[in-house]
């Protein structure tokens, strides 16, 4: 009885720390890194009175890499910009490209450009929840990710003494206390040869263990609209669009609607299909930019991500791709002159989702009169 009552403590405990992958040793802070790629540089040099020819690799800072965590590891997050040019010929001012966020079994990507949100699984935290026994012995998310990896040597960086690891003949890591302070990549002569030139780098230029790191970061709004889009299924939005006219705003048929980046619309077509789409521009040329799904029995019979439509042109959501469509099925005209302008055709009903124009993006609870 003693010994089931000790396995099963030792099971509970297993359980327990497998949910906390804690992968470094220090419980929050910041690095910033530079991602360095190389361009060759080939030419002549005379030498002892002949001229011969020569190539290098020189380096250059293609990207800046602002890194969070908290909680040792437990959620992460980092911002990303474009420094130069392919090339290496600086920008006038770097750009924020993207965001990612590691939290739970999700490591999402914002890709700023496009407005467009990945959802793709952390390897990293799986494989070591499927090893867990190992990566305790081995106390080393690189050991458990790379096995049979073993470190091989030290070296000061910012003044820490970063653990070396020889990945395989492609890559090498050097990591302090779990942190990564320098990736190194390689190119090699041939599939099996030796290595030939390093490819790209990423450096860790500055560490901060000791400020606060915010919490809202690791709640940005881009993550918070997808969540809330993605719970407008047909059966909330019908719930919406017959009881809650308090969040909505109807587009009206002679004037529209006027729209901006990131609105939800919620509407019904010519066909009585149920839909949602969300904006994500209005590029240069005026050309309205969405994603949008189409339901029937609650489940998604049609959705685009992205679909476009050129300014002044109408557009039947129902069929999109097909060009001779009767007037009664069009189902939105997009107008930008001084305003960018959607309106609703023939019976359709818009509706613009009004929350999804402020921080929190929710629907407040509905109270009863």
């Amino acid at each position: 009885m003693k010994k089931l009552f000790l396995f099963l403590v030792l099971g509970f405990v297993i359980s327990t720390n497998a949910q906390n992958f804690k992968p470094y040793k220090v419980k929050s802070g910041k690095i910033v890194y530079e991602k360095l790629r190389y361009s060759t540089v080939s030419g002549y040099k005379w030498e002892n009175g002949n001229e011969t020819g020569y190539s290098k690799q020189v380096p250059y800072v293609a990207k800046q890499v602002v890194y969070y965590w908290d909680e040792f590891g437990d959620i992460a997050f980092e911002e990303i910009y474009q420094v130069s040019k392919f090339g290496g010929e600086l920008l006038s001012e770097k750009v924020k490209i993207a965001e990612r966020l590691w939290i739970d079994e999700h490591r999402y990507y914002y890709n700023f450009e496009e407005n467009k949100v990945s959802d793709d699984p952390y390897h990293l935290r799986i494989k070591c929840k499927e090893h867990f026994q190992y990566y305790q012995i081995k106390d080393s998310w690189i050991e458990t990710l790379y096995i049979g990896t073993e470190k091989s040597g030290t070296k000061e960086i910012l003044g820490k003494q970063a653990d070396y690891y020889k990945i395989d003949k492609f890559q090498d890591l050097y990591a302090w206390k779990g942190l990564v302070l320098k990736d190194e990549s390689f190119s090699t002569r041939g599939s099996n040869g030796p290595r030939f030139n390093i490819e790209r780098a990423k450096n860790a230029v500055e560490i901060d263990t000791v400020s606060k790191v915010s919490d809202t970061l690791f709640n940005p709004i881009w993550l918070k609209r997808e969540k809330f889009y993605t719970s407008l299924d047909e059966n909330k939005i019908v719930e919406l669009l017959d009881g809650r006219q308090e969040v909505l705003e109807q587009a009206d048929h002679i004037n529209g609607i006027r729209i901006q980046k990131n609105d939800i619309l919620l509407f019904v077509t010519s066909k009585l299909t149920i839909g949602k789409m969300q904006v994500l521009e209005i590029d240069k040329d005026n050309k309205l930019i969405v994603k949008y799904s189409l339901y029937s029995y609650n489940n998604v019979i049609d959705w685009g991500n992205p679909f476009r439509i050129k300014n002044n042109a109408v557009v039947n959501i129902d069929s999109p791709y097909v060009k001779d469509v009767a007037a009664e099925e069009l189902d939105f005209q997009w107008s930008v002159t001084n305003k960018a302008i959607l309106f609703p055709q023939n019976a359709v009903s818009l509706f613009l989702l009004k929350p999804s124009r402020t921080n929190n993006l929710k629907l407040k609870l509905y109270v009863r009169n």
